[in-house]
């Protein structure tokens, strides 16, 4: 109970406060708190991978991905690659995704997790473009937060996927090496932060590369392309494939990635701020309020806008707008009828323009 109140607060604190020294403010999370996964953050993706048109997920992989290998329970999402048969496959694991539940354009991604152990393993933390604004993989970019491979027990990976449509796409990778120490011994911290032309991978809070105009690109396309639009999160443990390669005898089953949490921010100092340019977000009026309270925002030019209130814990509880606004002065209603009484945040991202405020209902 302390530790949930605990939590709650310092989450809270951050949503008001912003990271020290940085202008980071959190938008979302995953605590794992409860028993089972959260539909409204995470969605399944199973199979082989040949209803998308990729057989062996692209990397002739040994693994059938099921919802019954992803666990929730203590705190922790537990993800387990198991040596069984199933559907013509020898193994099975998880893969979950926030695909059209939750997506970033820029922001900072943190997790603290715990890796597997053994030959052939290979669990990752990951993005994807949403809507495939610059065309199919890897012409709309990927974006690997962290990849680890069973074998390396002290090695993680950072990469970029970009350029155009396979197989004429390129990528950049680096790689960090712990000192001595097994990620899969304990948990650490992982982070990635990704701003308007420049992306920087963390390890344990310690910077390790920094990538930024020059080591990515679009054809045809500016820079920053594509790693200009949305994208959202995919966490999976995948068994066998080119690469790592297939597991052998050494090889220890079940095996676990675990995650304690995900979190993420986003830098309200990047694109455009409130209160520029003509664009604006206004406190809701009144505030606090018990049932019903107004939003006024305001736009430079037509632009697309979404609008959207989260409670305490991250989680999106209502789309207030969403769609092409004209420029000028608009006026948004909130009904709570629905909604605990509580602190909860509105954001709104109108092209690269975003902003976020607190409301409190009573």
């Amino acid at each position: 109970m302390y530790k949930k109140l605990g939590l709650l607060f310092f989450l809270w604190v951050l949503v008001v406060t912003g990271i020290k020294g940085q202008d980071w403010q959190l938008v979302w999370s995953d605590e794992f708190d409860g028993d089972s996964l959260d539909a409204a953050k995470w969605s399944y993706q199973t199979g082989t991978g040949s209803q998308y048109g990729l057989d062996g997920w692209g990397n002739n992989e040994l693994q059938y991905y099921r919802p019954e290998n992803v666990s929730v329970g203590d705190g922790l999402l537990t993800i387990t690659a198991k040596k069984e048969n199933y559907e013509g496959m020898k193994y099975t694991s998880g893969r979950i995704r926030t695909f059209k539940k939750a997506g970033w354009t820029y922001g900072r991604f943190e997790f603290r997790a715990k890796m597997p152990e053994g030959q052939g393993l290979w669990a990752a933390i990951w993005m994807l473009s949403t809507y495939e604004s610059y065309g199919g993989w890897a012409a709309s970019g990927e974006i690997d937060i962290m990849e680890y491979l069973g074998h390396e027990t002290n090695k993680v990976h950072g990469t970029l996927h970009f350029g155009r449509e396979w197989p004429y796409n390129v990528s950049k990778t680096a790689s960090m090496i712990s000192n001595g120490a097994s990620f899969s011994e304990e948990f650490h911290d992982f982070a990635l932060e990704w701003k308007a032309g420049e992306m920087r991978w963390y390890v344990d809070g310690g910077l390790y590369v920094t990538m930024g105009e020059g080591d990515w690109y679009s054809d045809g396309e500016a820079f920053p392309a594509p790693f200009d639009k949305q994208f959202h999160l995919l966490i999976n443990l995948a068994v066998g494939g080119n690469w790592p390669g297939s597991p052998d005898a050494s090889t220890d089953f079940p095996q676990e990635m675990v995650l304690d949490y995900v979190r993420v921010y986003e830098d309200l100092s990047t694109g455009v701020a409130a209160g520029a340019s003509g664009f604006d977000l206004e406190q809701n009026h009144p505030n606090p309020f018990e049932v019903h309270s107004t939003i006024t925002f305001s736009l430079p030019a037509e632009q697309d806008v979404l609008l959207e209130v989260y409670d305490l814990m991250g989680r999106r509880v209502q789309t207030l707008a969403q769609g092409s606004f004209s420029a000028g002065l608009h006026r948004v209603g909130i009904e709570a009828e629905q909604l605990e009484p509580g602190h909860y945040t509105y954001r709104i991202q109108a092209g690269n323009a975003r902003a976020i405020r607190k409301m409190l209902i009573l």
